[in-house]
């Protein structure tokens, strides 16, 4: 018996059929990559910014692009590397491989080319940077001249070069070399909107109006469902209103965490299932099933403080946060502080584990699903200064099933 395919993808770029359309900011965003001018598109994790970005640039006829992906980067010589990789990419269409290795034997630091990459043999520290960086803008430059100037390049998650060593150092020199590279459009994707605004918007930041700023906004939720609906008609899945109203609302509209819903619920419901409330709240167990140990460990484990698993717990909690008095004795007594500086300092530890993001001064979960079972197991997870346990034995039972029973009645 042949199985549909599941149509919901949610750990990778989309394109062609897999794509969502969003025609408006695809069209401002291709409008100012065709006459040249620099982008900075910033909005937050999994809602397909880096998507779009691709599915732009991979429709502008007989443009090449240089794919820069900084998500994983740890230190200067990583960031080189990636940009060497994506013009090796590039150039490979273009230009015969001898010369590319004849113009690698040229340059100083040497590097090694393997199946896995570019790897570098210099240090970090210091000004060594430079050394590195020089050979990857002596390949970005070459990809330049070799496509005749009809190329775009895209860096993702480029806010991640502030947090390297040398940070602020090196986006002065990237900038020193990119504002040599004329009428090339580049495009930066980053998704923690603070540190992007600070690079492109600070005055004292190198990338100072060096690019204009896109936000890029929630995919708005009609559109989705249909979206979503028609890819569920696969297997005869019927998406009811009502569910998909919820679940956009407990993914905060984040297309990447709604996709990875659909696919749990395409793989685990039976052909011709209404998928509606009910049927909701049986994918969403499936999906605590297969994350439980993960979400256990982090309020078992010992990689957040007491503090910060209480403050975890009581985010979850908050229907309403703006209800929360965050500096108020109750609250810090509650999560286990004694002033309004370890809540911020509680906060912001949070932040860049990330756990949470604060995209419009509101607090949200970087997995709504952690969220959701917070909710569920609430009563087993007491959440009070001094006394926080979630390794209960009954830890697999729906003992705080009262929240979904009321949710479903309305009550």
């Amino acid at each position: 018996m042949n199985r549909a395919k599941n149509p919901f993808i949610d750990d990778s770029i989309v394109s062609k059929g897999d794509y969502c359309p969003r025609k408006e900011v695809e069209e401002k965003i291709l409008k100012k990559l065709e006459s040249g001018h620099n982008l900075a598109l910033i909005g937050d994790r999994r809602i397909g910014k880096t998507s779009t970005a691709h599915h732009v640039i991979d429709g502008m006829k007989g443009y090449y692009k240089v794919d820069i992906d900084l998500y994983h980067i740890t230190e200067p010589s990583d960031i080189a590397e990636s940009i060497i990789d994506a013009c090796m990419k590039v150039l490979s269409h273009v230009w015969d491989g001898k010369k590319v290795l004849d113009l690698a034997s040229r340059l100083t630091p040497k590097f090694d080319i393997t199946e896995s990459g570019v790897s570098f043999g210099v240090g970090t520290k210091g000004q060594e940077y430079k050394k590195t960086l020089n050979v990857a803008f002596e390949f970005l430059n070459e990809t330049v001249k070799r496509t005749k100037g009809k190329v775009v390049i895209l860096f993702d998650e480029f806010q991640a070069i502030k947090e390297v060593e040398n940070g602020e150092a090196i986006l002065k020199y990237m900038r020193g070399k990119i504002q040599k590279i004329t009428r090339i459009p580049f495009m930066y994707v980053g998704s923690i909107r603070h540190e992007m605004d600070h690079i492109f918007r600070d005055q004292s930041s190198p990338f100072f109006k060096q690019a204009e700023i896109i936000y890029f906004e929630h995919i708005e939720a009609d559109i989705f469902y249909k979206f979503i609906s028609t890819r569920f008609k696969k297997k005869k899945i019927i998406l009811e209103q009502d569910a998909y109203d919820y679940l956009y609302q407990i993914c905060y509209g984040v297309t990447g965490d709604i996709q990875t819903f659909c696919r749990v619920a395409f793989d685990s419901l039976p052909e011709g299932t209404h998928l509606n409330i009910e049927a909701f709240f049986v994918v969403l167990e499936i999906i605590y099933k297969n994350e439980q140990k993960y979400f256990k460990n982090i309020l078992d484990g010992k990689e957040l403080t007491k503090v910060q698993k209480n403050l975890i717990v009581q985010l979850a909690g908050a229907q309403e946060q703006n209800d929360i008095k965050f500096f108020g004795k109750a609250f810090q007594k509650t999560i286990g502080v004694k002033s309004p500086g370890a809540v911020t300092n509680a906060l912001n530890a949070l932040e860049k584990k990330e756990y949470i993001y604060k995209p419009n001064g509101q607090y949200y979960f970087a997995n709504p699903f952690f969220k959701e079972w917070i909710l569920d197991y609430r009563y087993l997870i007491q959440a009070t200064a001094g006394n926080l346990t979630a390794g209960s034995p009954i830890a697999n039972t729906r003992i705080g099933f009262g929240y979904r029973q009321r949710l479903i009645s309305g009550s």
